[in-house]
């Protein structure tokens, strides 16, 4: 029962999340401002007691109560609300049922993303905060609340990643959903969001709703703006800050307790530990939806202290101290233009946004979805070690958007991934990430390999390689493009048939679809065989470049007729399958490993092609 309740929270989830894109959303949203609001605005700080669940229990149903929330600026509005019982839903504590019965309420739709966090209960006290509400809901609104008893046991609890030092979903009925933080991601397209969904999808980011906005960075601060939180503000999370992309979510404080605070009233990405800067901020006003409005939001300033920690109640938050963030430097060099410097800061934990954070930031410098060819350079710091990491990739794609968010994510991910590196831990100290465009694509398929009809042991063999490069980089001189490579066939050789193979380095990418990122291990010949496990982050390094491939590296190898050289495709009657090796007959005691290789500098290839040949005896052996 408990395993149903988490399927259908996230499928409700999910059909909250990324509704935002235009395509989505035919009609423009209504923006409600304060003047369609009955409460007068108030400023100043607010102090309210905490009211406990015992006390709650002891409440008559409809009693009134108060949400103190922002809905413009950052001046706050008591709205009202009415109690209506109890919910016990298996948290290890229950949430308060309670309506929105606000003469506003229709105007601004009911329950908004934003009011997530905003404190309920009678005036003067804090009961909870809004956590849950229902999409597509009408008059009275019904939402949940999360016992402030919950949220402020979240100050004191220790999370697993505290345990394992490192930096980095709840159940619920499923009529209800979390109260989602609106994410607000500058500087993306709004219909990026649809393809940066299934990206993320089943990540932590099931309890946001992501918005594509033109709000850049923080706004400076206006006169007389306080830095000091109190119950009812609205905050930011930076996730990532910067010169063109910048993803925050925003939420509402309930309650603070002399430098800490807990917001939200349910998670942000549930990731237990965090280390996220905080910002105050304000509302523009509230976009009303049928699904689910949202409060239009900005962060203001500098941060002003750190979120510590990410809980099913709570999200909790440390004032003062501002959390060390990872520098990430983009350069963009497009087609026939300068080269563009961007600079960005990514959240300790959120290091897979480093890839988004690159991809958005290249596709809004690039102005146009078009075809063509991309370059790359990561280079990774470490504060474990003076070694650095430099790997390169190359995408020839119609949208390279995509592409490169996977590629980048590969490399990345494999020294920060925490089930993805088993051997050093890898603390990020800076990202340095070039791009270069170009409008060809670099693609070439192997075509034909030609070799002799035969060849004498001892002797050496040419390979004539033919490749079909694309059409935007064919050769003046014809449509094909020839490579040689010659090596020696060793006198020891088996005398008979054998079979010369030559594939692309980087094997099981369809032409097609050839985003080339790190290869697949399996892709790599020899991989693992004889390879120590690192003992530190300098051999992780160290094993992680010699992994590296040329994407335009051929390997050619010759084997005798039968020992895995071009296996048929089908099953062949009386033979083993073919997962299962060929023995080899009894005067070899082991394979032959001989062949070459050669590198098409700049093109991504693909492919397979395979050539017999006869091996004569070697002439002493006759």
């Amino acid at each position: 029962m408990k395993r149903f309740f988490v399927v259908a929270s996230v499928a409700v989830a999910l059909l909250f999340q990324f509704g935002c894109a235009t395509d989505e959303q035919p009609t423009s949203p209504t923006v409600t401002d304060s003047s369609t609001i009955g409460a007068p605005p108030f400023a100043g700080d607010v102090h309210l007691e905490d009211m406990s669940e015992d006390e709650v229990r002891a409440l008559a149903l409809k009693t009134p109560l108060e949400m103190i929330t922002v809905l413009e600026g950052t001046a706050k509005v008591k709205l009202q609300v009415r109690f209506r019982g109890l919910r016990d839903v298996g948290f290890g504590f229950p949430l308060y049922e309670c309506e929105f019965i606000d003469a506003s309420a229709d105007a601004l739709a009911g329950i908004s993303a934003g009011m997530s966090g905003s404190p309920i209960g009678p005036p003067g006290r804090v009961m909870g905060a809004v956590a849950y509400g229902r999409g597509f809901s009408k008059a009275p609104y019904p939402f949940l609340v999360t016992p402030i008893d919950a949220m402020k046991a979240s100050i004191e609890h220790r999370t697993l990643a505290e345990f394992l030092e490192e930096a980095p979903a709840a159940p619920m009925h499923s009529l209800y959903a979390p109260v989602k933080t609106p994410v607000m991601v500058s500087g993306i397209q709004a219909h990026r969001l649809r393809e940066i969904s299934a990206y993320l999808e089943g990540s932590e980011f099931d309890f946001v709703e992501f918005y594509a906005t033109f709000d850049g960075a923080p706004a400076a601060p206006p006169a007389g703006f306080s830095p000091r939180l109190s119950a009812g503000d609205m905050i930011g999370v930076a996730l990532v800050t910067g010169d063109v992309t910048n993803t925050i979510g925003f939420g509402t404080v309930t309650q603070v307790y002399d430098d800490k605070f807990v917001a939200f009233g349910h998670p942000m990405s549930s990731t237990g530990y965090a280390s996220l800067p905080v910002y105050k901020a304000g509302v523009r006003g509230i976009d009303t939806s049928l699904q689910l409005s949202a409060k239009s939001s900005y962060a203001i300033g500098n941060p002003i202290g750190t979120i510590t920690k990410d809980l099913t109640p709570a999200i909790v938050g440390e004032l003062g101290p501002v959390p060390e963030t990872i520098p990430v430097t983009i350069v963009y060099q497009p087609v026939n233009n300068s080269a563009t410097e961007t600079h960005h800061a990514v959240s300790y934990g959120y290091e897979h946004l480093i890839a988004m954070t690159v991809a958005t930031t290249v596709d809004a410098l690039r102005m146009e979805r078009s075809p063509g060819s991309t370059e790359g350079t990561v280079t990774l710091a470490f504060k474990e070690t003076d070694s650095v990491y430099t790997e390169s990739f190359r995408v020839a794609s119609a949208n390279p958007f995509m592409e490169v968010v996977d590629t980048v994510n590969a490399i990345v991910g494999g020294f920060t991934g925490l089930l993805t590196n088993n051997f050093s831990k890898a603390t990020l100290k800076s990202v340095s990430i070039s791009v270069t465009d170009s409008p060809r694509i670099v693609r070439a398929l192997i075509d034909e390999v030609s070799v002799p009809d035969e060849i004498t042991a001892g002797e050496s063999v040419n390979v004539k390689v033919v490749l079909l490069p694309h059409w935007s980089v064919a050769p003046d001189d014809g449509r094909t493009m020839q490579r040689e490579v010659t090596f020696e066939v060793p006198e020891a050789f088996p005398a008979g048939e054998a079979i010369v193979t030559v594939s692309a380095a980087v094997l099981g990418i369809p032409p097609q679809d050839a985003a080339q990122g790190p290869p697949p291990q399996d892709a790599i010949p020899g991989f693992g065989q004889d390879m120590p496990n690192p003992k530190n982050l300098d051999e992780l390094i160290e094993q992680k470049l010699a992994e590296q491939v040329e994407l335009g590296l051929i390997k050619v190898t010759l084997m005798p007729a039968g020992f895995g050289a071009n296996l048929p495709s089908g099953p062949i009657e009386g033979a083993p399958p073919q997962d299962v090796p060929l023995p080899l007959p009894a005067d070899i005691e082991e394979l032959p490993d001989i062949g070459a290789e050669l590198v098409i500098d700049g093109f991504i290839v693909a492919g397979t092609q395979s050539a017999p040949i006869m091996i004569l005896p070697a002439a002493d052996g006759e």
